[in-house]
Formats: structure tokens, C-alpha cells, sequence
């Protein structure tokens, strides 16, 4: 009896011992897409605070499009980003400070939206010509 219960503690601590690594490899992944994904979720939350209902909506669907295009984070299942960034998500008094901050907020989220739409339309330009 004694036999097995090290055998079992022995069998787990290799198993421990392999999955590891694997772990420590997602947690470096996870730790450089974390700026990114902070970034996307202040975005969001300073298209809420700033922007008409109108504009927060579609800066919304815009930026869930290039999560799933995958330039928030590569090599991630858009489904796990996106529930970073919704986990992710700060007060807006925090961001926006006062409504004055507005105008220049989102003149910056005007041109972001605009560099990636052209940065989705060249991705899929480059996956239709080589596929």
C-alpha cells in the first residue's frame, strides 16, 4: 500500500513537473499581451465616456472586428481576449479626466480606427493573395 501511494506522488509530481513549462509559456504570453489588451479596454471605455451612443457602438464592433483579426493579440483565442479586456475595463474618471479632455480623446480614436482599418485591409489583402 505504501508502494502505490509514492508511486501516485511520484506519477504527479512528473506530471506537475511537465506541465509546467507550458504554463510558464502562456503566463510570458499572457504578460506581453497584457499592455494591449489594457490599451484596447481604455479605448473602449473612453469611446463609452466621450462618444455619442452612435460612436461607442461602432468604435465597439470596430474593435471587437480587430481583436478577432488578431492585431490586439497574436497567436490568442479572440474569445479569451476579449474577456481580458472585458475584466480589464477602468473608470472613466480615471481616463477622462474632464469632459474638456473629450475633443482630443476622440480625435486620437478617430485615426486609431482609421490605421486599423487599413492595417485589416492590408492583412486580409495578404492572406487572399497568398491563400
Amino acid at each position: 500500500m505504501k508502494a502505490r501511494w509514492e508511486f501516485a506522488a511520484l506519477a504527479s509530481a512528473a506530471v506537475v513537473g511537465i506541465c509546467l513549462p507550458a504554463s510558464a509559456q502562456s503566463a510570458r504570453e499572457l504578460a506581453l499581451a497584457a499592455p494591449n489588451e489594457q490599451q484596447e479596454a481604455d479605448y473602449r471605455v473612453i469611446a463609452a465616456r466621450c462618444g455619442t451612443p452612435a460612436f461607442e457602438k461602432a468604435f465597439f464592433l470596430h474593435s471587437r472586428a480587430v481583436v478577432a483579426a488578431g492585431l490586439v493579440s497574436k497567436g490568442r483565442d479572440p474569445a479569451d481576449v476579449e474577456k481580458s479586456i472585458a475584466a480589464r475595463r477602468r473608470s472613466p474618471l480615471v481616463l477622462v479626466a474632464t469632459p474638456s479632455d473629450c475633443p482630443s480623446q476622440l480625435a486620437q480614436l478617430k485615426e486609431l480606427q482609421k490605421q486599423r482599418s487599413d492595417a485589416m485591409r492590408s492583412t486580409r489583402g495578404s492572406r487572399s493573395r497568398s491563400g
